[in-house]
């Protein structure tokens, strides 16, 4: 074993030799499946509450082999704590006692700051804790729906403790990286205030609406009318409840102070409609229109653009899977993909996203030799 349990010259064959993942979920096996199929560690170890599901991940080759906590904590050099999130001070009390000097711990929570504070408390003198948040997942769970390449290109947000040493960063900060996940450094608490906004608010506005149409669904029959857009900001409101109750229980303070600057952003909203006020209206929905059509270039450090095929497909089966194909086979990632509503002949649209207009052109010929119509635009000219 290198100083540390780490071999700081990574590159040819495994960066660590024992890797602990604390729970063996959606999120866990993914990294399980990740490391074993990047080959970054001699071993992964496997424990979860749910035994079930840690056997799923040992059958599924997300671990090597499962481990109790104690047993976890003591042999690996690196462990990820893929808990939910109000789980993960509880599980940081209980791993403390038994981590070997120079390990590394780090989660996958979607709160930072509560954690990062709990961790420089518990975590012992020669140990070190970094937060992680991986900003990559689904509403399905479980190991059964884990993907090893579930972090390809997605942002992982890093953040370290004060008591973190720059070699143990600069170590994780390359293991993430060869996850093939894009990794950014903040401060826990600007970290929390973030995701307030871009996370956490809107699944609680897409509950909210959900249960708006809910509401008044025996008056109007909102849900079978629902189209295209209904779907799209509510399409998250199918997230995990509890999961969500944790999350938003934990960052309540971020949340609430989001919530009410929106409630007072739709409140100018209100007044512009009260008082006839278009040109203030109008310029409430340009600024906002602009600002989105800014979004993917600001928080995509790309050299080239996203490009947007919109697919022209029969309502059977298997035809997702036969226009995925045809692009894969052409050697071409797609970083998107959307099924959108029905056409009346029953027939449907899917958009796909890829990098690039020589990938998005080849893809584009791969899918016309197929037998599929499809065009070609640039991605910021689709909705």
């Amino acid at each position: 074993m290198e100083e540390n349990g780490f071999d700081r010259n990574a590159g040819e064959g495994p960066m660590v030799e024992r890797v602990g993942l604390v729970g063996t979920g959606l999120i866990g096996g993914s990294l399980g499946l990740a490391i074993r199929k990047r080959n970054l560690a001699i071993e992964v170890l496997g424990y979860d509450a749910d035994h079930r599901m840690a056997e799923k991940a040992e059958r599924r080759g997300a671990v090597n082999r499962l481990a109790d906590l104690p047993d976890l904590a003591a042999t690996c050099d690196l462990i990820f704590l893929a808990v939910p999130v109000r789980a993960i001070i509880s599980v940081l009390e209980e791993l403390a006692p038994h981590l070997v000097e120079g390990s590394l711990v780090t989660d996958v929570g979607s709160v930072k700051d509560p954690v990062v504070r709990k961790a420089m408390e518990v975590i012992p003198e020669g140990s070190c804790f970094i937060g992680g948040h991986p900003m990559a997942g689904s509403e399905r769970r479980g190991v059964e729906f884990a993907d090893p390449d579930l972090f390809q290109d997605a942002y992982y947000v890093l953040t370290p403790s004060p008591h973190c040493s720059a070699e143990a960063f600069s170590f994780l900060h390359s293991f993430i990286s060869s996850l093939g996940a894009r990794v950014l450094a903040m401060e826990p608490t600007q970290h929390d205030r973030a995701v307030a906004v871009i996370s956490h608010l809107p699944h609680l506005l897409a509950m909210g609406l959900m249960n708006l149409a809910l509401d008044r669904s025996e008056q109007y029959p909102l849900l079978k009318l629902a189209a295209g857009g209904f779907r799209d900001v509510t399409r998250i409101a199918a997230s995990n409840p509890r999961l969500w109750l944790d999350i938003l229980v934990e960052n309540r303070e971020a949340v609430l102070d989001t919530l009410d600057s929106l409630t007072a952003i739709l409140s100018k909203a209100r007044e512009f409609l009260v008082e006839g006020d278009e040109q203030g209206l109008l310029a409430f929905m340009e600024r906002a229109s602009t600002g989105r059509a800014m979004l993917v270039p600001a928080l995509r450090e790309q050299a080239e653009e996203l490009f947007h095929l919109t697919v022209a497909v029969e309502n059977r089966p298997g035809v997702i899977s036969s226009v995925t194909m045809a692009i894969g086979e052409r050697g071409i990632n797609i970083e998107d993909l959307e099924l959108v509503h029905p056409l009346e002949s029953g027939a449907g649209l899917l958009r796909l996203a890829v990098r690039g207009l020589k990938e998005a052109e080849a893809a584009l010929r791969a899918l016309k030799d197929r037998g599929f119509r499809a065009i070609l635009s640039r991605g910021l000219e689709m909705g």
